[in-house]
């Protein structure tokens, strides 16, 4: 469900969203007063309920539609969301809970520079929005006047690394390019600094380069945003609109110089380890030396930097010698107001909200409550999580999803065993890998994130929010020629969400994605299996995706596979990428197979592990009675579609399409069932029937 670490921070400058109150899954957050988004305390229903099902509409049809036809005809997407699923009402449980912590910790009569004191402060200044419209941008005015003062070129770097403070490592808006720590891709054992690309507003180069009608769309609300911006920081009408325009065409020009989002996917064209001579030569006119002084970094954590895009920064370093220093400014002025209209006066939160809009299709702007909750879990989620899972999480829901998750890897391991396309070699190096990878992260760390060097005020909402960046970056690179932490986790156990890092070679399963429907202790296996487990299956088949399995055991990106096998695997993953480009999600608009290949097939490997757990589980017992009037592996498969349930609007599903390398929902569903031969049987779908696949085109990996 998650890219893996590096790659999901080498996409983030194309998948920043625009609010810093954006939701996990995207989409603003809705109105406590709209009924149909309204967050319950009540546990979201099991995975397989009757009243979900659409008996109109044929399994053999559209299983997607047969499986969750029902709850889609009463779920629309609520006016300030772009998109409602099955892990927006697990999240939106989540956050209730949340909220209710940080509304008691808001009153409570905690210790001065304890965390929860910390959670409470920082949410009431979130939510104080009359001191937002007294202070307006006070605590950003001495970085817009250091961008004012801007003269030449020589001090671009300095301005540029200050601002890069001011932005979360993962956020994707810092100016220019993304810098930030990660494990050596060729030594796992250390930590070194890495250079994205990035610079970008909007989420996709595409938006910027496409000529559809819908991409020139969103570069209409994007000039208005800026020129809206301009004109609120004080520019008269004509001088806004040439600001506007200068940035709007200097991140035209930095899209040119990025890759794909596709392309950023291959771990070993992402990888060039430079000293500092070597980046000095690749971009001469940049002052490495003062931006890493400007950072915090100092010279001995940058003798190996990885330059993840050498072309790009290349690209950089000539747009720095052409473009006029008026065009610089405008585009740092942006980037220092971008992304925290929640921390603004109103004015500059509607200017970024109608952008927001263009680009996910939302209709409404969040309740306060709602975006205030999110912007505390966004800086403080472990905070947050250790008093959720004291809470919510008891240790027994931990052990028996321990249990689950090393019945899946068992079944992965017989898996692979077996595979007639690996050789003997490959089989035990894939054998090796397995046994190495890190299961133990379920529900929720053993070592928590320590808080105490976050300074929060409880009268300056924006400068927390500086802050809080400040600190999330500054503890970033602190990780920089230190030893890999092989016990922090990349979120907090609230998230609803999981992921496979390739380069600790484990899986994380929160405790926020262990509840139902997902995981659901009075559910009856079939349904756990299909939800859960498929979810556990997937991110264990992430390890030997076509980005895992280029890493070893140990974390190394290493070969391992032998030649001859490694042809065999592309060949196969060749079959999901055809299927993927054949599948058109708007009118025009096809998947792009390169881009999604990877959770694809995990979504196929995982969803196959999944199943052959549960058979493993029934094995020896008693036949399991038909409940609802569906049998073990019907409910297996209606499991799996019920944790796809979900409604979207255009522009997201166009958004996901361009830059995302999650499939939509349906095709998750469809796809992945109408590969698995167990699905065939289950529903007796018959040639000629659209869920019908020939067993010669069925995608067989795992």
């Amino acid at each position: 469900m998650f890219e893996p670490r590096s790659f999901a921070r080498a996409l983030s400058a194309l998948l920043a969203l625009t609010l810093s109150a954006a939701p996990l899954s995207g989409g603003a957050q809705p109105d406590a007063a709209t009924p149909a988004a309204t967050p319950s305390e009540a546990p979201a229903a099991a995975g397989v309920s009757p009243a979900y099902l659409d008996p109109k509409v044929a399994p053999s049809r559209d299983f997607y539609r047969f499986a969750n036809g029902g709850w889609l005809a009463r779920n629309p997407v609520p006016p300030d969301r772009s998109v409602y699923g099955v892990d927006t009402e697990v999240q939106q449980q989540n956050e209730t809970r949340l909220r209710a912590i940080l509304e008691a910790s808001q009153s409570a009569a905690a210790a001065p520079g304890s965390e929860r004191r910390k959670l409470g402060d920082y949410y009431a200044a979130c939510l104080d929005t009359a001191a937002l419209e007294v202070r307006g941008t006070a605590s950003l005015r001495p970085y817009l006047a250091r961008v004012a003062s801007l003269t030449s070129a020589a001090q671009l770097a300095g301005i540029v690394a200050e601002d890069t403070r001011l932005h979360a490592p993962d956020d994707g808006l810092a100016p220019l390019f993304s810098f930030y720590s990660e494990q050596d891709p060729r030594d796992a054992t250390r930590v070194i600094g890495t250079i994205v690309q990035g610079g970008l507003g909007l989420s996709s180069r595409d938006y910027y380069l496409a000529g559809d009608a819908a991409s020139r769309a969103v570069r209409r609300a994007y000039s208005s945003a800026l020129r809206g911006t301009f004109a609120l920081l004080g520019d008269a009408p004509a001088e806004a609109a040439v600001e506007a325009n200068a940035t709007l065409e200097l991140e035209t020009r930095i899209a040119r110089a990025s890759r794909t989002a596709d392309a950023l996917r291959d771990p070993v064209a992402n990888y060039h380890p430079m000293s500092p001579a070597q980046l000095r030569a690749l971009a001469p006119h940049f002052a490495w030396a003062g931006y890493f002084a400007g950072t915090g970094v100092v010279p001995a954590q940058t003798a190996r930097i990885d330059v993840s895009q050498p072309e790009f920064v290349a690209a950089l370093d000539r747009l720095i010698v052409r473009e006029p220093l008026s065009a610089w400014r405008s585009y740092l002025r942006w980037h220092l107001v971008y992304g925290r209209g929640s921390a603004l006066p109103q004015a500059y939160e509607k200017l970024q909200f109608a952008l927001a809009a263009a680009l996910e299709g939302t209709r409404a702007e969040p309740a306060r409550p709602r975006l205030c909750t999110r912007a505390v879990n966004r800086v403080m989620g472990f905070a947050l999580g250790r008093i959720f899972v004291e809470r919510y999480f008891p240790p027994a829901a931990r052990e028996r999803a321990r249990a689950e998750v090393a019945a899946i890897k068992a079944a992965l391991a017989a898996d692979i065993a077996t595979l007639p396309w690996m050789s003997p070699p490959s089989r035990r190096a894939a054998l090796a890998k397995l046994a190495k990878l890190d299961t133990s992260k379920v529900g929720y760390p053993d070592r928590w994130r320590d808080y105490s060097a976050l300074r929060v005020r409880r009268d300056d909402f924006l400068g927390d929010v500086l802050a809080a960046a400040r600190f999330q970056f500054d503890r970033e690179v602190a990780k920089i020629g230190k030893p890999v932490d092989h016990a922090e986790w990349g979120f907090p156990p609230q998230t609803v969400d999981a992921y496979y890092d390739p380069s600790l070679n484990e899986i994380v399963i929160p405790a926020g994605i262990l509840q139902a429907p997902f995981f659901d202790p009075a559910a009856d296996d079939a349904v756990n299996f299909g939800g859960i487990g498929a979810v556990v299956g997937h991110e264990l088949t992430h390890g030997f995706d076509d980005q895992g399995s280029q890493y070893d055991g140990n974390g190394n990106l290493r070969a391992w596979m032998a030649p001859a096998d490694a042809a065999k695997f592309h060949a196969r993953i060749a079959c999901i990428v055809k299927q993927a480009d054949a599948y058109e999600v708007l009118p025009g608009l096809h998947l792009n197979g390169k881009l999604v290949v990877g959770e694809a097939t995990a979504d196929l490997g995982g969803t196959v592990l999944a199943l052959r757990a549960l058979e493993a589980a029934q094995r020896g017992k008693p036949p399991v009675a038909p409940i609802d009037g569906f049998t073990p592996l019907q409910r297996f498969f209606l499991g799996y579609a019920a944790s796809w349930r979900t409604s979207s609007r255009p522009e997201y599903e166009r958004m996901m399409v361009l830059s995302d390398p999650h499939p939509v929902a349906r095709y998750r569903t469809n796809a992945t069932v109408s590969d698995m031969d167990d699905f065939y049987s289950a529903f007796a779908i018959a040639p000629g029937t659209p869920m019908y696949r020939a067993p010669e085109n069925r995608c067989r990996i795992w």
